[in-house]
């Protein structure tokens, strides 16, 4: 049949016993192919070729769509995945622990009975409330629940389950920072005292923090795993200090601001 659009491009204006005769065909055939034609429109007892110019797309519509799966997974397997994914991805070590803390201090224990698809607004809000009872600070309530929404989203924007929790965290009163606490001559005393009889090693790191007016990271001069190793001892005896000197929100490097 391209023989025919051939013929009656070059003709232009033609005849059925044309075509028939110049292509060898026969005329039913010519006939029932001139009539469907795009190409050719019937003029009088003649036909005509017409050229038909095809356009390209430029662009094509996509179905993004997506297909729940309406799954069982649980919360405990979710945050797990959600893990997984994030250790993948080029993201700073710190923010990864982080997660992991909120993930594994918190979430998990209050949701481990629940499959992520029925957490409602009000299981939202219940969390909230118990950890406000902890007590743990506002700042890390409001990170905690940014961490929750975000694993939520993740597994909806990606068909796991319905969109039928869907919230956001809003600060709706200033957060106050935390002030610097200096201690006073009488409590700089009795915390050498207590690390003199029951954690000496920490006592020189003290009077460094004091003297050199600098972090405990700037202090300590061991290779990183070292590092990380005594600043766990540390953090774990200064603890028990703060506990026995009734000093609940006090900061290790808050000493750089002590007087010796």
């Amino acid at each position: 049949m391209d023989k025919i659009l051939k013929i009656a491009k070059r003709l232009k204006t033609f005849t059925l016993e044309d075509i028939v005769i110049f292509c060898e065909i026969d005329p039913a055939i010519a006939e029932r192919f001139l009539q469907k034609s795009e190409n050719i429109n019937p003029v009088g007892n003649k036909f005509e070729y017409v050229e038909k110019v095809k356009t390209e797309d430029k662009f094509k519509i996509i179905d993004k769509n997506i297909q729940c799966k309406i799954s069982d997974i649980t919360t405990v397997e979710a945050c797990t995945e959600f893990l997984n994914i994030w250790q993948s991805k080029e993201v700073k070590l710190n923010t990864i622990k982080a997660y992991r803390a909120f993930i594994n201090a918190h979430i998990i224990p209050y949701f481990k009975n629940f499959k992520l698809k029925d957490i409602a607004i009000s299981d939202i809000e219940n969390f909230r409330k118990t950890m406000q009872n902890i007590p743990i600070s506002e700042r890390r309530i409001k990170n905690i629940l940014a961490l929750l929404n975000q694993i939520i989203r993740y597994f909806q924007n990606a068909g796991y389950i319905d969109k039928t929790c869907i919230f956001e965290v809003k600060r709706i009163a200033d957060i106050p920072k935390r002030k610097i606490q200096i201690l006073t001559s009488e409590q700089l005393a009795q915390l050498f005292k207590i690390t003199n009889k029951k954690y000496p090693y920490l006592t020189p790191i003290i009077q460094n923090l004091i003297t050199l007016k600098q972090p405990l990271n700037t202090i300590l001069t061991a290779n990183e795993q070292q590092k990380k190793s005594l600043k766990r001892k540390i953090r774990k005896d200064f603890y028990k200090i703060k506990q026995e000197m009734g000093l609940e929100n006090y900061k290790l490097d808050d000493l750089r601001y002590c007087n010796k």
